[in-house]
């Protein structure tokens, strides 16, 4: 029986938020041709900071779409600044809720909330810019309003923005490194340079920074991407490989990893279906016995990223993971 869910705020739905305004507030009114880079740049100084303002707006899951009419409350406390968007209501805008009415419409795409856009899934490990060479200060780690010294032989630019990405974890199909999952944990600005050094003012972190961090001088690698949603058609089936999240086994929400990927027809927006196989040794036949639903986010030549949407129980490592049936 094919399974189809209502996907989440989080992921999909726009949602008007209730915000109250102060005496101190200025309200913007989003028309025509506005976009968050516009905004940001007005009423932040930067345009850099459109991916903070996003992520501090989940209600808005598509960045190049606030509409007309929504409204943009800026407000100051000292010298923070916060930007709170309040989206209009669409008149006649059509709801789709579930995987499979997206797959079945054409020209209808998705945006994954930003705190999952974060992540990327790589063949190899990530050498990048640089490496993060210490904190200035006391203490191991850094966080927002702190500076770094980075180590950089490709050499930074003064006053250019850059990323700063962690490894989370090596993904392995039993013994063997199918890949490496890697977060960007940090936006930063280059302050100062001497040789193969430079000092940069960290300004927004979502953890903290950590010695040996990758630095990433490509700003657009944070980018959220809207894909399509399809059902693949595989060969055969797959596996669950890895899992990031959970404790005894992946559940809404958290990271699986896949041995299918793109050589099997498995690109990012692919829906996949997870299996729980129970063996009848009586009978001599194997039972598959449905357990939730995952979405691909982003895939490697044999392997792939995937964010699980529905799971009825656990998801653990090696059940099956094939095309919805």
């Amino acid at each position: 029986m094919k399974k189809t869910i209502p996907l989440i705020i989080s992921l999909l739905f726009v949602v008007c938020a209730i915000t109250p305004l102060g005496a101190q507030d200025t309200v913007h009114t989003v028309k025509k041709g506005d976009t968050l880079w516009d905004i940001t740049k007005m009423y932040l100084e930067t345009p850099w900071k459109w991916p903070i303002v996003w992520a501090n707006n989940q209600d808005i899951t598509n960045p190049h779409l606030i509409f007309p009419g929504d409204r943009v409350v800026i407000s100051k406390n000292g010298d923070r600044t916060t930007i709170t968007i309040i989206p209009a209501k669409q008149a006649g805008t059509e709801t789709v809720s579930t995987p499979k009415e997206i797959t079945d419409t054409k020209g209808k795409s998705i945006v994954v909330s930003p705190q999952y856009s974060t992540y990327f899934y790589s063949p190899t490990p990530l050498s990048g810019s640089g490496t993060v060479l210490k904190k200035m200060g006391v203490g191991d780690f850094s966080s927002t309003n702190e500076s770094v010294i980075i180590k950089s032989k490709s050499g930074l630019a003064p006053n250019s923005g850059i990323n700063i990405v962690s490894k989370i974890a090596e993904i392995k199909d039993k013994d063997k490194v199918a890949g490496y999952l890697y977060k960007t944990v940090a936006i930063a600005w280059i302050d100062e340079a001497q040789g193969d050094f430079f000092k940069a003012a960290i300004k927004y972190s979502n953890q903290e920074v950590r010695e040996g961090d990758v630095v990433l001088d490509d700003l657009g690698s944070i980018h959220p991407i809207a894909m399509n949603l399809f059902e693949p058609s595989l060969k055969g089936a797959g596996r669950v490989i890895d899992l990031v999240g959970g404790v005894s086994g992946s559940c809404y929400l958290d990271l699986v990893f896949l041995n299918i990927g793109k050589a099997d027809g498995v690109e990012q927006g692919a829906l996949i279906n997870l299996y729980r196989e129970e063996e009848l040794k009586e009978e001599k036949t194997v039972i598959k016995e449905y357990q939730g639903m995952a979405l691909v986010l982003q895939s490697l030549d044999t392997s792939s990223m995937a964010l699980v949407i529905e799971s009825i129980g656990p998801i653990q490592r090696n059940f099956v993971a094939s095309g919805i049936k």
